[in-house]
């Protein structure tokens, strides 16, 4: 039964993967912080100190120069490994809560545990953040045969990512927008002739630029994966109502939608934690609902969770 689920996730071992995942995230976030802030106001305050020191000029094409290196070099690598890493960790989590196999041929090798323990213990307020950690999936899955009570803990890890990047990558534009037109502002208050205003300007914009543009591009990229793999889970619950496909089959397809999942993990830009956090409590409420109608369907098309065969 799916009652292992909802045990299994709130295990000790469990609870540290979660944290150590969260912090991966988190040290990537930084990451991507610390790009916005070398990008987004250095750029104003360069344009701004060239209004009133012309000779910096250079100095401010330069900055703008160094930096997008940097970004394509060292800095967007650098997150794109945290990603991946903290993906692992979550794979491992959902392999074992889920009780799915490992996949080493899609997924690659096991995170070691030393790269779990020493994330998981430098999570700030670690125990507050491991309470918050418990119940990862709903509840409402524990009357489910397990082959079930999976597929509706995957529809979960997919519904509501769609809106959120969306929302997101709306947002990334209108604020290149709105820096964009601040730092034209500017030279024209300064009077900025062409070639200052390329050097002073738009070298040191470039930065903003490419950041901005990718992460709205990978976001919108990252709502379209999720709309697949939410009609994937959706298509595959059905076929789970229908009876027309063994344990094992629906087993196989959950496996197959684990990898997308993974992928999808692996490959989506990030969502800063304060954005995450206020819809957070919202999406948690819709997500248990949204499970406890799963359960109720599952009883009307196969009568009594807990006369189904399980796996």
């Amino acid at each position: 039964m799916a009652q292992a689920i909802t045990i299994e996730q709130n295990t000790t071992k469990q609870l540290e993967r979660l944290a150590a995942q969260r912090q991966l995230y988190a040290r990537a976030k930084n990451i991507q912080g610390w790009q916005m802030i070398l990008s987004v106001p250095a750029v104003i305050a360069w344009s701004l100190a060239v209004v009133t020191i012309p000779f910096l000029k250079v100095w401010a094409a330069l900055w703008g120069a160094v930096l997008t290196i940097l970004d394509i070099l060292w800095l967007n690598p650098w997150q794109r490994s945290l990603k991946r890493k903290a993906a692992k960790v979550q794979e491992q989590f959902d392999c074992d809560v889920l009780q799915m196999d490992w996949d080493d041929f899609k997924v690659g090798r096991k995170p070691d545990a030393e790269l779990i323990l020493n994330a998981a213990d430098q999570l700030p307020q670690k125990e507050a953040e491991l309470q918050k950690l418990r119940d990862w999936y709903p509840s409402a899955v524990e009357s489910l045969p397990i082959h079930l009570g999976r597929i509706v803990c995957q529809r979960a890890n997919c519904w509501w990512d769609a809106d959120l990047r969306r929302r997101y990558a709306n947002w990334r534009l209108i604020a290149l927008g709105l820096m964009c037109t601040i730092v034209v502002i500017l030279s024209l208050v300064g009077g900025f002739t062409l070639e200052k205003f390329i050097l002073a300007a738009l070298v040191p914009l470039m930065p903003a630029i490419i950041l901005g543009l990718r992460q709205s591009r990978e976001h919108r990229e990252a709502a379209e994966r999720a709309d697949r793999l939410k009609a994937a889970s959706e298509d595959l619950w059905q076929l789970a109502l229908s009876s027309n496909a063994t344990d094992e089959q629906l087993s196989q397809r959950s496996r197959q939608l684990q990898d997308a999942i993974y992928e999808h993990r692996s490959n989506s830009p990030l969502i800063f934690d304060w954005i995450y956090n206020r819809l957070r409590r919202s999406y948690e409420e819709l997500m248990n609902k949204a499970a406890v109608i799963l359960v109720q369907e599952a009883v009307q098309a196969k009568g009594r969770p807990n006369k189904t065969q399980p796996h």
